[in-house]
């Protein structure tokens, strides 16, 4: 996996507040579709202020639930609130954020709880009618108070609090994950869900992934008997269902009074019941956990904590408290696959992505920089070149010019052919005057006469009899023995037979300084050093005699 400017994939912890069950703490694994992580703690809510009864208790719960569960107080955390105004509403497609968000507060103070509290809120498209431009969005109101509150608690634990929600929309979601109408969904069918809460019960109608309708409705179930309960349940419910039909029908009690097994054959419905009880009655979990987590705490697991830990699913609908419309929620967000690991595109995370972008676009920009300097001084140096050719010309041609531009085509033609001749009498004597005991290893020509010989003799006269031939050729020539020296050991590839007695000579003619002399420094450096070798593997206290010169004769110049 990546990391990015030290921001690694962060897992959602998912809270979640119920009343008569308390908070819980909940991670999912979304590859295995599976609970790897729960936790709940009992705190009071107030039902007539709908909030949090103590929000110390609450912290306090929630950093012993981090502590239980090996949670990192800095990972992103999404919450879920018990439900305080949801609704629908129709309003023009011309009308503007600002005029939909005006229109929602309006609306929400109808409640008794906003009559004293400022609302915030969260909405989102349903469907847009383009014949009648209309568009019908759904929306979700909590007191501004309590928002702060809870911002003020996560910011003392150092969570990074990514979103707050209403349990109605968490719950669908819930259902979603749990796989409980995965059938419906797959195959766009419609299909209800009907939640019982302590003082009221709601009915969410539903095709595949989209909601299409709700209605809540007021009843104080805690007011009638145990029979009596489910009487009132049964008969109000029976009035309302026939509007929605569909597929299958899911109930979902969050009362303890209530048990949605005992509900389910009181209710008349002509296709499929499924229950799920988040209550005292609840028997067996509806959804997979990990081996650590046991049976009795599986089988206390809510719809709405499930949505809370899967809030960046996009095939639900997401009322984040925290965000600001639709577009920001797909931002917040948005996941994707990297190495069979599930990314969250966190503001960090993105973060991250534009440093390490920023960083290789800076590197390109310096290396296409370094090779633009590199061609531009190609360019210099060739310019150089050209330049100093077109100057050489321009010489050339003021030199025709100021010899009245007539050019001796017989003197240059001359000086080529006395040249060559130079040259080749040069050569000639390679054929014809190179005594019997001496042998050539070198020989270099330039302009006809400038000359560098090399060789090896036997004997020092041939070699002053092979310089006084090349004095002949070329009276004129300025060429000298400049090297004359006793040599031992292998000499290349030359098979030459002496005897012990006998002393090889190198010897070198020239009046120039061939290419040869001029890199071979190093080539004298290691004969030295090879001679130097060879006496030192003498028996201590010999000595190697100078080879005595003959008396030569003067070379006459003329």
């Amino acid at each position: 996996m990546f990391n990015f400017a030290g921001t690694t994939h962060k897992q959602i912890v998912g809270i979640s507040v119920t009343p008569n069950i308390g908070v819980e703490v909940l991670i999912t694994d979304r590859k295995s579709n599976q609970v790897i992580k729960y936790g709940r703690r009992f705190i009071e809510y107030n039902f007539s202020t709908r909030e949090i009864q103590d929000y110390g208790a609450f912290k306090a719960a929630i950093i012993d639930l981090f502590n239980e569960l090996d949670i990192n107080p800095k990972s992103n955390v999404f919450l879920t609130l018990p439900n305080v105004h949801f609704d629908f509403m129709n309003l023009p497609l011309i009308i503007g954020d600002d005029a939909i968000s005006n229109a929602i507060l309006a609306k929400a103070e109808e409640s008794y709880i906003f009559k004293r509290v400022e609302p915030v809120s969260a909405w989102l498209d349903i469907n847009t009618n383009t014949n009648t431009d209309t568009r019908h969005i759904v929306y979700s109101s909590f007191q501004k108070t309590v928002i702060d509150e809870i911002k003020d608690v996560f910011a003392d634990i150092g969570s990074n609090l990514v979103g707050i929600e209403s349990s109605y929309s968490a719950i669908l979601r819930g259902v979603y994950f749990s796989n409980l109408c995965s059938q419906e969904i797959a195959e766009n069918y419609s299909w209800n869900v009907l939640l019982i809460n302590t003082n009221s019960y709601a009915i969410f109608s539903l095709v595949g992934t989209r909601l299409v309708d709700y209605q809540e409705v007021p009843l104080a179930i805690k007011s009638f008997s145990y029979e009596e309960a489910y009487q009132a349940i049964t008969t109000s419910v029976s009035q309302i269902l026939p509007n929605y039909p569909a597929k299958k029908l899911l109930i979902v009690s969050q009362a303890d009074d209530i048990c949605a097994e005992v509900l389910k054959t009181q209710i008349i419905f002509d296709e499929k019941i499924e229950t799920i009880d988040c209550n005292k009655y609840s028997k067996r979990p509806f959804v997979d956990v990990a081996p650590e987590i046991t049976s009795k705490e599986a089988s206390s697991i809510t719809l709405s904590a499930l949505g809370a830990a899967n809030s960046q699913m996009s095939d639900f609908l997401v009322l984040n408290i925290l965000g600001k419309g639709t577009a920001s929620q797909q931002t917040l967000y948005a996941t994707f696959m990297l190495f069979d690991k599930e990314i969250l595109v966190t503001p960090d995370f993105i973060r991250g992505i534009a440093v390490v972008i920023f960083l290789i676009v800076l590197l390109l920009c310096a290396l296409l920089l370094g090779l633009l300097n590199l061609l531009s001084g190609v360019q210099d140096k060739n310019l150089r070149d050209y330049k100093s050719r077109t100057s050489a010309a321009e010489n050339s041609i003021k030199e025709f010019q100021n010899q009245g531009g007539v050019v001796d085509i017989d003197a240059i033609v001359n000086e080529i052919m006395s040249a060559n001749k130079q040259a080749i009498r040069f050569y000639d004597s390679l054929a014809s005057d190179i005594p019997g005991n001496l042998w050539l290893t070198y020989y270099y020509n330039k302009d006809g006469d400038k000359v560098a010989v090399e060789g090896i003799s036997s004997t020092i006269n041939d070699i002053y009899g092979y310089y006084k031939s090349l004095k002949v050729i070329s009276p004129q020539s300025s060429i000298k023995l400049n090297r004359l020296q006793v040599v031992s050991g292998p000499l290349d590839d030359m098979d030459i037979v002496v005897n012990d007695a006998q002393k090889i000579f190198d010897f070198e003619i020239a009046n120039i300084a061939s290419p040869k002399s001029l890199k071979g420094t190093n080539t004298t450096d290691n004969q030295n050093s090879q001679t130097d070798s060879q006496n030192s593997s003498r028996p201590s206290g010999a000595t190697v005699a100078p080879p005595v010169l003959p008396s030569l004769e003067p070379v006459d110049m003329n």
